[in-house]
């Protein structure tokens, strides 16, 4: 009875440390998404680049967007841009707009074909994505990511840019669950907690100055931010990157 009993007790400790070890490998760094919005030529890229090799432990995405999505032809500056941003360990995504599940898919995986032919993203930033959950939004996303992996894409982002029905999660690797002006209230993105933070972002413009320990604590519910004091006053968010840039990206870096 002694040996059964003690057989047992190794079982599940052994259980317990198998379970903590795979925990473990499957909590991620926190990372920014960068909606760089600029042309390639532009010091936003360069400065990008810059903060990677700085901070190589903080997981870089970069979505671009050449004309509200791939535009009519492919740009030899932007196939010269995203091979440095990749060299350099960035991830990068294609703009491609949803219409909130109202553009034809045919639309959709046109421009995301292009990105892949054009310009060899790592995959794509399905924007105005759907809120709420029903059988066709469902099926018409599910469409768009099993056509994303058909296509050998790595990553995908959906932006609902606010609170999003649970049949919709998982679909995508991350969903961004708040873009607006100011940082968001934890009743805003702490609803998901039994997800985990892996799959989850949000983008906060407007903001004056990084708010750390705010950031430090939304990390329990996301992993993926970008917080930037640009958009001011309604102005474009996405056609600098904040001042505190760096500052913001050293934080993650410890975060």
């Amino acid at each position: 009875m002694r040996s059964v009993t003690f057989i047992a007790a190794i079982m599940f400790l052994l259980l317990a440390l198998s379970m903590s070890h795979s925990s473990a490998e499957g909590q991620l760094h926190p990372g920014i998404i960068i909606p760089l919005y600029t042309y390639p030529t532009d010091g936003t890229w360069s400065q990008t680049i810059q903060a990677k090799f700085v901070h190589p432990n903080v997981p870089f995405v970069v979505i671009i967007n050449p004309a509200s999505g791939p535009g009519d032809s492919r740009d030899r500056n932007y196939v010269f841009g995203v091979a440095e941003l990749q060299h350099a360990g960035i991830i990068v995504l294609g703009y491609d707009h949803t219409l909130y599940g109202s553009r034809s898919l045919s639309s959709v995986k046109a421009d995301a074909r292009k990105y892949v032919k054009w310009y060899h993203v790592n995959g794509i930033f399905f924007d105005n994505m759907a809120h709420d959950g029903t059988p066709g939004h469902v099926s018409y996303y599910r469409s768009l990511e099993a056509y994303s992996v058909s296509a050998g894409l790595t990553m995908t982002v959906g932006n609902a840019g606010s609170s999003v029905d649970a049949d919709l999660l998982g679909i995508f690797n991350v969903v961004c669950i708040y873009e607006h002006t100011g940082m968001p209230a934890t009743s805003s993105i702490d609803g998901y907690a039994a997800y985990g933070s892996a799959g989850f972002y949000f983008i906060a413009h407007g903001v004056t100055s990084f708010p750390s320990s705010q950031v430090l604590s939304d990390l329990s519910y996301v992993n993926w931010i970008y917080v930037t004091d640009a958009g001011s006053h309604g102005s474009n968010p996405y056609n600098k990157l904040p001042t505190y840039f760096s500052s913001e990206v050293a934080f993650l870096s410890t975060a």
